[in-house]
C-alpha cells in the first residue's frame, strides 16, 4: 500500500526568527541612510526652487525700477551701546528692498513689527553658535513667508558696491516642521545681490563668504558660504567630511 503521507521540508520556527532578526538589522542601518538622503534631496529642490523664485523676481524688479543702485536704498546702520546691544538701527533700506522683491513673488504672509517671525532657533553649521534663540520679536518689517512655506528675510544694504562685491544679503530659511533648531548650511541660507544679480553665497570666486572656510565642518561659525556647494554638486557632504573644495574633491569618499 502507498503512503499516502509524504514529507515536506520546510522552515523551522528558529530559522525564521532568524531570518526575521537578520532582515531587521539590515534595515535599522539602511534605513536612517535611506531617509537622510531622502531629505537631503527634498532641501537640493526647495533651495532650487527659491533660488528660481528670487532671481526671478530680482529680474523682474530690474525691469520695472532700473539696476539696484538705483532703487534708493538706505545702506543699514547700527549704533551700539556699551554692552553690545543695539540701540539705533536704520532699516528703511531693508524694509524697501522688502517690498519690491515682494512684489514678484507669492506672498502667503508678512512678519510684522514686534512680532515673532521664525519660532526656530537658528545655530552655526557646527551647532557652537547661536544665532537666533527663536523668541526675538522683529524689529523691521523685512521678511515674510512664500506660500509652499520659505521663510525670506532681508540682510544687510550696502550704502554702494561694496569691496565684498555684493549690494545686498537674502537669507532664505527652508520650511521647517516641529519645533526643531536649525542649521546655517543645512535649513538656512544665504543669497546676494551682486552686478551680475542674485548668486548664492560661496560660489566660486565669491570674495565676501568663500565655501573654504564658511562652510566647512570643523571651521565655520555661521555656515553661510554653503548655498552654492548645494545648488551645484548637489549634496551636503560637507557635513560629513572637511576636505571639500571646488574643483578639487566634491564629494566624500
Amino acid at each position: 500500500m502507498q503512503n499516502i503521507f509524504k514529507y515536506k521540508s520546510g522552515f523551522t520556527l528558529a530559522e525564521v526568527l532568524i531570518t526575521l532578526a537578520i532582515i531587521g538589522v539590515v534595515a535599522a542601518m539602511t534605513i536612517p541612510s535611506l531617509v537622510q538622503k531622502y531629505n537631503e534631496r527634498v532641501r537640493i529642490t526647495q533651495l532650487k526652487k527659491v533660488y528660481s523664485v528670487l532671481s526671478n523676481a530680482y529680474n523682474l524688479a530690474v525691469a520695472d525700477y532700473g539696476p539696484f543702485e538705483n532703487w534708493g536704498l538706505a545702506g543699514t546702520t547700527d549704533e551700539v551701546d556699551d554692552d553690545g546691544n543695539i540701540t539705533v538701527t536704520d532699516y528703511s533700506g531693508m524694509e524697501k528692498m522688502a517690498e519690491i522683491l515682494a512684489k514678484y513673488m507669492k506672498v502667503d504672509k508678512w512678519c510684522e513689527v514686534g512680532e515673532v517671525c521664525f519660532p526656530h532657533k537658528v545655530l552655526s553649521l557646527d551647532g557652537d553658535f547661536v544665532i537666533s534663540d527663536g523668541a526675538k520679536e522683529a524689529r523691521s518689517k523685512t521678511s515674510f513667508y512664500l506660500q509652499d512655506g520659505t521663510y525670506i528675510q532681508m540682510g544687510y544694504v550696502a550704502e554702494t558696491y561694496n569691496q565684498w562685491g555684493k549690494y545686498a544679503d537674502i537669507l532664505v530659511y527652508l520650511p521647517v516642521s516641529g519645533n526643531k533648531d536649525v542649521r546655517r548650511g543645512e535649513h538656512a541660507f544665504y543669497f546676494i545681490i551682486t552686478k551680475k544679480g542674485v548668486l548664492p553665497s560661496g560660489y566660486q570666486g565669491d570674495p565676501s563668504t568663500p565655501f573654504n572656510p564658511t562652510c566647512s565642518k570643523r571651521q565655520t561659525v555661521y555656515g553661510q558660504g554653503c548655498t552654492a556647494w548645494v545648488l551645484e554638486n548637489e549634496n551636503f557632504d560637507y557635513l560629513k567630511c572637511d576636505d571639500l573644495d571646488w574643483g578639487t574633491k566634491t564629494k566624500c569618499d
